[in-house]
């Protein structure tokens, strides 16, 4: 049977939450529950999953507007100002389920048995559910993170500092509140994520594929390609042309019924809010405040990027 999930996502502003929502309909292993969204102009971010799904033929997975600012407020989630373009253009914004993400996820949680949940974002849905009802940890059958800085993040040559973790560093109380839940969590970190990507041939190759859907991704990918070489470049890394879009949340998707692209790692990882930063400190030891969790340690870039593609340019939209 396919492991029912529900995928939480910033989408719209980083291309990889499209290509995750992608992957995600090409692989029959899973069966999208639901899709909650988090981050600024929540609403705008849902309806971009739901033309997405419409233009996919798979409009009737159900897509929740979330949390717009951080637990503890501010304006602590980005926003590029691209979000939605070359999406709306020709259309009107389609409508949304009216009921929030966190009692939309609530509510699934206790009518499901089996459920699991895919976060690609900040964390902040979850944090808040688990702060209303604390005995919806139970629930949670496991949960996967694209997120976490735990060894050394590298790309290019140039290692980052800690932050370049933008999902667990967005909002650091959130995190630090799911980590310390005791659900049963898979991190797929920053350390892996960032030795994927996509290329210009796959950009052309989805181009010529000819569906509505592809176009649309493409789209999306010619759109956050500029803006990923602009972003790594203020941190003093520069991407290289051929890159057009890191594949961090698309391997977070995979890695939640296929773990074969990594090599996983049983790790106590203690969270800690060092600033405005999360941290995800390995521990060789267990201590009081660190958790087992299992952790990507080394990835198969290519074999993924293969992998990605197959699927994705299989997909016959309905």
């Amino acid at each position: 049977m396919a492991r029912r999930i529900v995928l939480d996502t910033d989408m719209a502003s980083d291309v990889d939450d499209a290509l995750s929502l992608a992957l995600g309909l090409a692989s029959p292993e899973l069966e999208l529950v639901a899709i909650t969204h988090v981050g600024r102009e929540s609403r705008l971010r849902a309806q971009v999953s739901r033309r997405l799904l419409e233009l996919a033929g798979r409009g009737e997975i159900p897509v929740y507007a979330g949390c717009r600012v951080p637990v503890l407020g501010g304006e602590g989630f980005s926003w590029f100002g691209h979000e939605g373009v070359g999406i709306f253009e020709s259309e009107p914004a389609p409508p949304i389920e009216e009921e929030h993400a966190v009692s939309a996820l609530a509510r699934l949680l206790r009518t499901h048995d089996d459920l699991e949940l895919v976060a690609v974002g900040p964390l902040t849905n979850l944090a808040v559910m688990l702060m209303l009802d604390p005995d919806l940890v139970g629930r949670i059958r496991g949960l996967t993170l694209m997120g976490g800085h735990v060894r050394r993040a590298e790309y290019g040559g140039h290692v980052f500092e800690p932050g370049v973790d933008y999902n667990l560093c967005a909002d650091p109380q959130a995190a630090y509140v799911v980590l310390r839940s005791g659900i049963p969590t898979r991190l797929v970190t920053a350390d892996v994520t960032l030795q994927t990507w996509l290329t210009r041939a796959d950009l052309e190759r989805l181009d010529a594929r000819g569906t509505a859907f592809h176009d649309a991704l493409a789209e999306a990918i010619r759109i956050w390609t500029p803006l990923q070489k602009r972003i790594f470049g203020s941190a003093g890394c520069d991407v290289e042309d051929d890159n057009v879009a890191f594949l961090h949340d698309p391997l977070a998707l995979a890695s939640a019924h296929d773990e074969s692209f990594c090599s996983f790692e049983e790790l106590e990882i203690e969270p800690t809010i060092e600033g405005k930063l999360l941290r995800t400190y390995e521990r060789k030891k267990p201590t009081q405040a660190s958790f087992r969790m299992r952790c990507a340690t080394s990835v198969d870039a290519k074999g993924f990027h293969d992998y990605f593609m197959a699927r994705v340019m299989g997909l016959n939209p309905g």
